[in-house]
């Protein structure tokens, strides 16, 4: 077979064991592997791998990095997705993202198809692994002659355990901001007993559901994005309920929804420079009296002044928003500490109807990662556009254009390569009288 060279464009902590697996084909001769990021020092140990420093706006440098390759993986934050894949595609290679598909990147679909080449998306855990399994069980109850009329489905990036060490049941496994911000964009949209709803940000964390997963743990999902844009997707226009969420530990969303509230979220106003610490910011958006308050509230109370946000610790000189000051306190009061390590939770619950009767299902997925460096956050990122790329580039995959891994011939064999690296789900069926 001749040896084909793929580019990974994006080396931060979701990539892992992406390029790690990457470069073990290139050990085997498989592939020329090509490495590019802003920062590099966690990479220099790879042999046989070209490692190129890169900065994604300099267009004529990317297109350099790109040039004779056969596939491209673009791992940069989503928003810049564009600047790797536009330019793949004019150049005739394909590309694999882990992210929502923006209109930016379905504008390409006909220059995809002229040229083609695959653009494939959300190929990820969240977006992906969720897509490829929810389809799975879908197809598998509706050949079964069954009415579908409920799919909830549900994630969490979450720690384990054992490194489960403050009053949040929570830390830092992916990319922060997005953390912070996490639905702050707009309305989430989602299908409930048959009536669309538009859940705003003000209202996303207070209105959550309980979610058991494999583990036997309880936890809180709230809506996600545009839960909407599915229906059709996954073939549920006749379903009733349709949503798609968010899982933390149960404790979590009183005190993000305080945070909400109050106005440490926001990104869109400049603190003041006479703000000089968190408790000034706290006094700010609290007033004094609402700072006294909260004392009365041990719970949530316990849970903010954890982080810090009552104390004398300054806050960054330069001139920022409040999300953005949160961000970095998160950072350091929130990272996975050597030897941590993380977990995801995935739970699909499906409803379904066949001659009156009904049928529960609930196919649930729980991983930990080893380390701070090797989590199961990266795992589960990583893994399935590793495994797209081996299978691309043995022809095995012919789709085209802008697509998403919900097609048979897409999600059954990565599903199967999944599994044999412990990444399986466990489904339980139950008749309902």
């Amino acid at each position: 077979m001749e040896k084909k060279k793929v580019v990974v464009v994006g080396a931060g902590r979701s990539a892992t064991h992406l390029i790690e697996h990457l470069a073990n084909l290139a050990k085997e001769q498989a592939i020329e592997l090509v490495v590019a990021d802003m920062n590099l020092s966690h990479w220099t140990h790879l042999v046989g791998v070209d490692c190129v420093e890169i900065n994604i706006h300099d267009a004529d440098k990317v297109r350099q990095v790109l040039k004779g390759a056969f596939c491209v993986v673009s791992m940069v934050p989503a928003d810049f997705h564009v600047l790797i894949v536009r330019p793949a595609v004019e150049m005739g290679i394909h590309a694999f993202t882990p992210s929502y598909v923006s209109s930016s990147i379905h504008e390409l679909n006909d220059l995809a198809l002229a040229n083609d080449v695959l653009i494939l998306n959300e190929m990820g855990v969240d977006p992906g692994i969720d897509h490829m399994s929810a389809m799975e069980l879908i197809h598998r109850v509706k050949s079964q002659g069954m009415r579908i009329e409920s799919f909830e489905s549900y994630t969490g990036g979450l720690v384990a355990r054992r490194s489960d060490t403050n009053k949040w049941g929570y830390k830092i496994s992916w990319n922060p901001r997005n953390i912070v911000l996490a639905g702050s964009s707009g309305h989430a949209l989602f299908r409930e007993n048959g009536k669309d709803r538009l859940l705003p940000y003000g209202k996303l964390f207070s209105e959550v559901v309980e979610v058991k997963a494999a583990d036997n743990e309880s936890y809180e999902g709230y809506a996600n994005r545009n839960s909407l844009t599915y229906v059709q997707d996954y073939g549920l226009n006749d379903a009733l309920t349709v949503k798609r969420g968010t899982l933390r530990k149960k404790g979590f969303s009183q005190g993000w929804n305080f945070l909400v509230q109050a106005g440490y979220t926001n990104d869109a106003t400049l603190v003041p420079s006479t703000i000089l610490t968190w408790n000034d910011l706290s006094i700010s958006l609290l007033g004094e009296q609402g700072v006294d308050a909260l004392k009365h509230d041990s719970s949530l109370f316990s849970q903010l002044d954890e982080l810090g946000l009552f104390s004398s610790k300054a806050l960054k000189k330069e001139s920022q928003s409040c999300a953005a000051h949160l961000q970095n306190l998160l950072e350091e009061k929130w990272r996975l500490e050597q030897g941590d390590s993380d977990k995801i939770v995935m739970v699909h619950r499906l409803r379904a109807i066949r001659d009156a009767e009904v049928f529960e299902y609930t196919s649930s997925l729980v991983i930990e990662g080893e380390n701070e460096r090797h989590t199961a956050m990266s795992k589960t990122v990583g893994m399935p556009i590793a495994f797209a790329v081996e299978r691309m580039i043995r022809g095995e995959i012919k789709e085209r254009g802008v697509r998403l891994p919900i097609l048979p011939e897409l999600y059954l064999p990565i599903l199967e390569d999944l599994k044999k690296i412990g990444v399986a789900f466990i489904e339980s069926e139950t008749a309902c009288s």
